[in-house]
């Protein structure tokens, strides 16, 4: 161990014999209350409109502690289990009172054990030190140590004290499971840090922490909106011995990220710059204005002056109306009085309002299900009605597909085409006074989904 982390394991010790008062008085109770979680949830197919399966990319979404589908082998329920939350007790006594021995102990332990065993240790380590220091001793742990180290830290940093015991171990459990995501690690656990209610101090532990790392500029993108008094200014002029494209990159992000959290302080500042060169922040700011809240920014139009920043705004509501697959689009763009402006509108519902058969599906014993017909939508002309079965489309020049067993997402996938395109439909049907089952099909012409407000969202 080098002598930086000896130095920070030295301040631990000081405050270990509190620490270990601490926990005989309150920790072990609140341990075993965290241990108390839910039985998992077993899965289940909720009924999706095609217009669910526009959803907005990746990047555009408020991101949020979901399990990534790379989820690492060594990420394990550390809650929920009497034996994991024994083991974790024990490290977190071992840890309150040697902690130098403590972390030496992780190494000589393997498999679960070593997990449940790290996962207490840095409890007790983000709880009795400073974040700087306990990610100093994060990183200098080695391979899958390293991250469940750090996925500790920040389920134990970033805790909500609204929770009831149960949701919080479900949050726990969430996070220790997270994986690398699109942007690693670090990157992924700096967005629960954003989203959460960490003193500053976190995040700018976690910031300078992985300064030097490919990845910095997505962390400090996600974390520096979060600090108080931002100012992108100065944030944007710390990176100047950065790379180009992270510093390209940093840019959009940032801003970006700050217009979902703050949308009318990122247009206040993007509209009192003289800069020329943000001139390309205004779509950036208005299309995360429009997803974040789609209300306030239709109420603040009037005040945006310059004609470019007005038409970048109606673009930015109607797509996001449209995404939403709800005539309050068409109604909006209508009541618009520039023509130039209602026409840009309707582009843009119509570029990004979801197409295809106009039904609500759900998956029933492996087959995709007609749950509802939306009114005015291209079924409205067909036999096909709800319970029907879908077994097989097929293109007008295609190849027949067949439906059954394939997911719900790729099932609207298949059905949604360019409007006025033909589809032929094929379904299983019950006829109730035979009790047989019956084929059917019907051609089927795609077209927009335009669907009523009411009950849609």
């Amino acid at each position: 161990m080098n002598s930086k982390n000896r130095a920070v394991l030295s301040q631990i010790a000081i405050i270990a014999i509190v620490g270990a008062i601490a926990y005989g008085l309150g920790y072990q109770s609140g341990s075993a209350r965290l241990a108390k979680s839910p039985d998992d949830e077993s899965a289940t197919q909720s009924p999706q409109s095609e217009s669910a399966s526009n959803a907005l990319p990746e990047a555009d979404r408020p991101p949020s502690p979901t399990p990534a589908t790379d989820a690492p082998p060594q990420a394990i329920e550390l809650r929920g289990r009497s034996q994991a939350s024994n083991q974790m007790t024990e490290a977190y006594e071992a840890a309150a009172a040697d902690t130098q021995a403590a972390l030496a102990k992780i190494d000589t332990l393997s498999g679960r054990a070593q997990i449940e065993f790290a996962a207490g240790v840095f409890r007790f380590i983000a709880a009795h030190s400073d974040p700087a220091d306990a990610l100093t001793i994060a990183n200098s742990q080695s391979g899958a140590v390293k991250g469940i180290a750090l996925r500790t830290l920040v389920a134990e940093w970033t805790q909500d004290p609204a929770l009831n015991a149960q949701a919080s171990a479900a949050r726990q459990r969430r996070i220790q499971n997270i994986g690398n995501g699109r942007y690693g690690l670090e990157a992924e656990l700096a967005s629960i840090i954003a989203q959460s209610k960490a003193p500053p101090s976190v995040a700018r532990a976690w910031m300078d922490a992985f300064s030097d790392q490919p990845a910095r500029s997505e962390i400090v993108a996600r974390l520096a909106p979060s600090l108080p008094g931002f100012d992108p200014a100065s944030t944007l002029s710390e990176t100047a011995s950065w790379t180009d494209w992270e510093k390209s990159r940093l840019e959009k992000s940032l801003i970006s990220n700050w217009a979902q959290r703050d949308p009318q302080a990122a247009w206040e500042w993007y509209s009192n710059s003289n800069d020329s060169d943000q001139s390309n922040y205004s779509s950036d700011i208005l299309n995360a204005w429009a997803r974040s809240n789609t209300n306030e920014l239709i109420n603040s139009l009037s005040a945006i002056e310059s004609p470019d920043d007005r038409m970048d705004a109606i673009e930015a509501i109607s797509t996001s109306l449209a995404q939403r697959g709800t005539d309050q689009a068409l109604d909006w763009v209508e009541s618009l009085t520039d023509p130039a402006e209602q026409d840009a509108g309707f582009q843009a519902v119509y570029e990004n309002t979801p197409k295809g058969i106009g039904a609500v599906l759900q998956t029933e014993n492996g087959f995709p299900k007609i749950a509802e017909i939306i009114p005015g939508g291209a079924l409205d002309s067909t036999d096909l009605q709800p319970g029907d079965l879908i077994i097989e489309s097929t293109d007008t020049g295609g190849e027949p597909r067949d439906l059954y067993g394939i997911s719900l997402g790729e099932t609207v996938g298949i059905l949604r085409g360019a409007p006025g395109s033909e589809v032929e439909v094929r379904v299983l049907r019950k006829n109730e006074a035979t009790g047989q089952l019956e084929e059917r099909t019907a051609t089927v012409v795609r077209d927009l989904l335009i669907l009523e407000s009411q009950g849609r969202g």
